[in-house]
């Protein structure tokens, strides 16, 4: 088992209340990662800490052979992260501008993930022309443009209708088993947890804990007929079994 992000007695405060205190993770590499719990139990400023937007208190962590290129963060407020002005193809090629890419190798680039994605819409229009499925398609596509050793993600599905909740989780599996990145995966969901994770990460109530770590050896890819299976049901019970314990029902 090979570490990938690893955190160390982390401390975080606001306004007073304690969210981290001596906490400490780690996330094996090459592995999705899902981490669930209560609300405001501290699972987006993890991400944020550890992408640099918020700095810690105190403590330390580490992502192996990490530099900024290798890195993305796909947001849950995907519609204030596409930039309006800019045409959806540009949207997407904007990472790969700032690495000063040829525009060929960015028409490359943006065609292999248009073929993953098996997802076809104007490129010439502009984001708020996109339904809300489309925009965070989008939003999506422009954070894996860069092929990203390590991918952050902050609850993708939660403002998506049942239908491209599950197209996405699709093209999520595509994407990670064609390419193989490290998935640090925030929700709110038993069910994403358990149908895209090899471990869920149970939190506990602030000052954060992991409460448990829960293997998930189900294969991929796991498609809309896995939520049916008894494996997947089992895990979610056991999930949620130990998220009870935390919120006292």
């Amino acid at each position: 088992m090979k570490i990938a992000i690893s955190a160390q007695n982390l401390k975080k405060s606001f306004n007073h209340t304690e969210v981290f205190r001596d906490f400490s993770i780690g996330v094996e590499q090459e592995k999705i990662t899902a981490i669930f719990g209560p609300n405001g139990s501290g699972k987006s400023t993890l991400l944020n800490i550890l992408s640099g937007i918020v700095a810690k208190d105190g403590g330390e962590f580490n992502i192996e052979n990490f530099n900024h290129f290798e890195f993305s963060y796909i947001f849950q407020n995907y519609r204030e992260s596409l930039l309006p002005w800019r045409t959806n193809f540009e949207n997407i090629a904007l990472p790969l501008e700032i690495q000063n890419k040829s525009r060929q190798e960015i028409q490359q680039r943006v065609e292999e993930l248009q073929k993953l994605f098996d997802f076809k819409f104007n490129w010439e229009s502009y984001p708020y022309e996109l339904s809300g499925g489309q925009q965070q398609i989008l939003a999506f596509m422009r954070a894996l443009v860069t092929n990203p050793k390590v991918l952050f993600i902050d609850e993708p599905f939660s403002a998506l209708d049942y239908e491209n909740n599950l197209r996405l989780r699709e093209y999520l599996q595509k994407y990670y088993l064609a390419f193989k990145p490290t998935i640090l995966l925030i929700t709110h969901n038993i069910e994403e947890a358990v149908h895209l994770a090899d471990k869920i990460v149970v939190f506990s109530k602030k000052p954060t804990k992991v409460l448990e770590v829960i293997d998930n050896p189900q294969p991929y890819p796991r498609t809309v007929q896995s939520l049916k299976a008894e494996q997947f049901h089992q895990i979610k019970d056991e999930v949620l079994s130990v998220f009870q314990k935390t919120i006292n029902l």
